[in-house]
């Protein structure tokens, strides 16, 4: 695979700051796992990483190194109690419609006409702090979040990032 400019101008701008080399993940192969069920009758999560909160919840530090803390967040919240943590995008658009970073009303307007099965009751929410514990995001945080998937009947998870 030819490297990505992006990320060599990324990692030299990094170490010019002092910090060391970062260690990207290269995988060699991923298991493929084909999606046999029909669209409109799977059941779908949202999982995503753009520091979004409920009111009630612990903000995530948007300074933070190694969070892999997460927050369960269901999905019939209404909007004026979802708050938003994370330094690391332009929040103005996500301010006027937070659906631009966290799309739940559409997911729930897909499921309404039928284009999916269903919602699945919580989303997942991620901080996305700089995370360079890969193993305890891995064997400690992933697994966590699969479960309440599974839980919840997941089929498949949307996951956006921020």
């Amino acid at each position: 695979m030819k490297p990505i400019e992006y990320v060599t101008s990324l990692d030299e701008w990094y170490q010019s700051q002092g910090f060391p080399p970062y260690r990207w993940s290269q995988f060699d192969s991923s298991p493929w796992t084909p999606f046999d069920k029909p669209l409109g009758e799977a059941r779908i999560a949202l999982v995503d990483s753009a520091g979004i909160f409920r009111d009630d919840q612990e903000p995530f530090d948007p300074w933070a190194v190694n969070d892999l803390s997460f927050r369960r967040i269901p999905v019939d919240t209404p909007r004026e109690r979802l708050k938003l943590h994370h330094n690391y995008f332009d929040h103005r658009d996500a301010l006027k419609d937070i659906n631009c970073i966290y799309p739940v009303d559409r997911l729930r307007e897909l499921a309404e006409e039928g284009t999916i099965g269903a919602l699945v009751p919580e989303a997942i929410t991620l901080g996305m702090g700089r995370l360079y514990k890969r193993t305890a995001l891995q064997q400690e945080t992933v697994p966590k979040i699969v479960e309440i998937l599974k839980e919840q009947g997941t089929d498949a998870a949307l996951l956006v990032p921020a």
